[in-house]
């Protein structure tokens, strides 16, 4: 397993986490694409760091926390896949949800990840790379 990558997906979620914007998109290739859960859900895809920001500050409007907390790390060569939980509170409602499973898929080349997706389990991530468990 690569330790770099290991690193990018590690400071990937403690940037998210922390709301660094400069520093998560400084881990992210300028043209990269991000399908967060929501937009999987509407087949939305973020292209670039200025859709990328604008997103991020239209999720902030509703959710008051979100944080993400990363298990496990696996290399597969092309990508890159991190099983892990995601709590969150709905800045409205106050709706918590905690400890929800996440995988979160990524590619990295020349220590930029280079497209980013979220899924609610470990058997859809692995689905969407074309594995099994």
């Amino acid at each position: 397993m690569s330790r770099e990558n290991v690193e990018i997906m590690r400071r990937f979620h403690e940037t998210f986490n922390r709301r660094d914007v400069d520093a998560w998109l400084g881990l992210m290739h300028p043209d990269v694409e991000l399908v967060p859960i929501t937009a999987r859900m509407e087949g939305t895809v973020y292209r670039g760091h200025d859709e990328i920001r604008r997103w991020l500050r239209e999720f902030d409007e509703d959710w008051e926390l979100f944080r993400t907390t990363p298990l496990e790390f696996q290399d597969l060569g092309d990508h890159f896949l991190v099983l892990g939980t995601w709590d969150a509170r709905a800045r409205t409602s106050g709706v918590r949800l905690d400890a929800q499973p996440g995988a979160w898929v990524a590619a990295v080349r020349d220590g930029k990840i280079t497209r980013q997706e979220t899924f609610t389990n470990r058997a859809e991530a692995l689905e969407a790379l074309s594995l099994s468990e």
